[in-house]
């Protein structure tokens, strides 16, 4: 499992989004349930502007087809990767059981 950066940035408190406790994400997937996937902002025709580790989004990727985006850290300490996974959908009641 992946482990995706905290979000610590001071303006960080300004974006919503899911706890990381919410979600897994896997070398190939990210996994969620609906609640969390519309917890994250939609930003299929753009990215979000301040970029900062740990700030997360969805983008589509065709009908009923998501993105879990996210910045993390990059070798130049001056900027962010953008990083994604195809989402794979559970049930709620699934969301329970260890990740891995």
């Amino acid at each position: 499992m992946i482990e995706l950066p905290q979000m610590t940035h001071p303006h960080s408190r300004h974006w919503n989004q899911p706890r990381l406790d919410e979600l897994a994400v896997y070398d190939d997937i990210a996994i969620m349930d609906q609640s969390t996937l519309e917890c994250l902002s939609d930003y299929s025709t753009t990215i979000p502007t301040g970029a900062y580790e740990g700030k997360m989004w969805r983008r589509s990727n065709g009908p009923d087809k998501w993105l879990l985006c996210w910045y993390g850290l990059s070798e130049d300490p001056d900027k962010v990767s953008i990083n994604s996974r195809p989402i794979r959908l559970i049930r709620n009641k699934d969301k329970d059981k260890k990740w891995n």
